[in-house]
């Protein structure tokens, strides 16, 4: 090539265009690249509603007990409960006018249920079109998770198991794990099911279910119905609910205030009052379903007793900040209520107010939940608890959600009665 510096020339001119070329391409892809696709790490927090929950912390082999809050999860932490319950939640990068955090993905845990945690990301700017992702691996148990709405982008849940991946889409799912099958029960929303050993892909839509073991999936299942209409309240209240006070004690006094509003970046209904005397204040829905059939029925709810001044629930254990009541007939035609009452302000005295409503027929001992913190509440199969002399109920009339007393604020998230034949 010396002998010919022609040809060396041309070698160095081509050379040169084409690493120009190469580069003007190159540099332009990288920048767009980086902006579509780059991350950033979104904080994750675990509240604990029942201690004591079991935190390893990605290589740390001790387990770390948490009794109230964990702030900002390491990638790769596992989370396990006993018989503890806990949230793993999630945010969105923003805030909302309150300056609070927009909650992303709230993931129940229940007893005995096991997660590893791998991560929650975010596109670094704005201008990319990919969505929020949250990644994690259900390892035993029952889990319980929702995907909100972002406000500026879509969010995505990767989930794994020892027998399939799945993709989540905006909505409510359960996903039960044991050591051979997993069980995905889509409430509301998509989800895309893949099992591990098989490219075989499995879609479900809203209140269907699948079983997946290693080597097959069985589905489209049908799957147990929600009774509530508008339970997780992205519609107008008027749509399936209506407000209400009643039973004013001492005439004048204000009464209390029925909104729906965002607490803590949760679509919520929100009961307030500050006054003197007995007032309730309150949300019911009429749902005349009959469940002769039924072999099941669960509620659940999503709620936050911001503060209330009567310790426990009154005198008469009548007061709750928050209670909840379904009005049942029972095989005999016999009208007759179901109910459930929330506090969190002990009584320091000694005998202090009653843990239960000593003026109601059903007797269920109130329960104590943190304050203002999301508490998640999933009762037992209720079918029993309805039932009466051998014979189940026959009848759902309505379910009612109100505070009573005299000075309350507390939050209604999700209300959810789910049955199945």
């Amino acid at each position: 090539m010396r002998e010919n510096p022609e040809r060396l020339a041309w070698f160095v001119l081509l050379t040169s265009f084409f690493i120009c070329i190469g580069l003007a391409v190159a540099i332009p892809l990288g920048i767009r690249h980086y902006i579509y696709y780059s991350q950033v790490k979104q904080p994750v927090r675990v509240e604990v509603q029942q201690p004591t929950l079991s935190i390893t912390l990605a290589g740390r082999g001790l387990p770390l007990s948490v009794h109230d809050t964990y702030d900002d999860l390491p990638d790769g932490s596992i989370v396990q409960t006993g018989g503890a319950v806990g949230h793993l939640v999630t945010y969105f990068p923003h805030q909302d006018e309150q300056g609070n955090r927009i909650v992303a993905v709230t993931i129940q845990l229940y007893e005995n249920s096991g997660v590893v945690f791998e991560s929650a990301r975010s596109p670094r700017f704005s201008v990319s079109t990919m969505p929020h992702t949250v990644s994690l691996k259900v390892t035993k148990g029952r889990v319980r998770i929702s995907i909100s709405k972002g406000t500026d982008r879509p969010t995505t849940v990767h989930l794994r198991t020892d027998h399939a991946t799945v993709t989540l889409s905006e909505g409510t799912y359960w996903i039960t794990v044991d050591p051979s099958r997993t069980e995905i029960t889509v409430r509301y929303g998509q989800a895309q099911i893949r099992p591990i050993a098989d490219d075989q892909i499995l879609s479900l839509d809203r209140s269907e279910r699948a079983i997946v073991e290693t080597h097959r999936i069985v589905g489209p299942l049908s799957s147990a119905r929600d009774l509530i209409q508008n339970g997780d309240f992205t519609l107008p209240l008027e749509e399936g609910w209506q407000k209400y006070n009643r039973d004013i004690q001492i005439p004048g006094e204000p009464e209390g205030e029925v909104t729906l509003t965002e607490v803590n970046g949760r679509t919520s209904v929100l009961i307030t009052r500050q006054g003197m005397g007995h007032l309730e204040t309150g949300i019911t829905q009429e749902i005349n379903t009959y469940i002769r059939d039924f072999s099941f029925l669960q509620l659940h709810l999503l709620l936050n007793v911001i503060g209330h001044n009567v310790p426990v629930c009154g005198s008469l254990g009548s007061e709750c900040p928050i209670m909840v009541r379904i009005d049942y007939r029972d095989a005999d035609g016999n009208e007759r209520q179901w109910l459930q009452g929330f506090y969190t302000l002990p009584d320091p005295a000694t005998p202090g107010n009653p843990s239960f409503c000593v003026t109601c027929n059903i007797r269920n001992e109130h329960i104590q939940v943190p304050a203002n913190t999301w508490y998640s509440y999933d009762s037992e199969n209720l079918i029993p608890a309805l039932s009466h002399d051998g014979q189940g109920p026959t009848l759902i009339k309505s379910i009612t959600i109100y505070a009573s007393g005299h000075s309350y604020q507390s939050a209604i998230a999700e209300v959810e009665l789910i049955g199945q034949e």
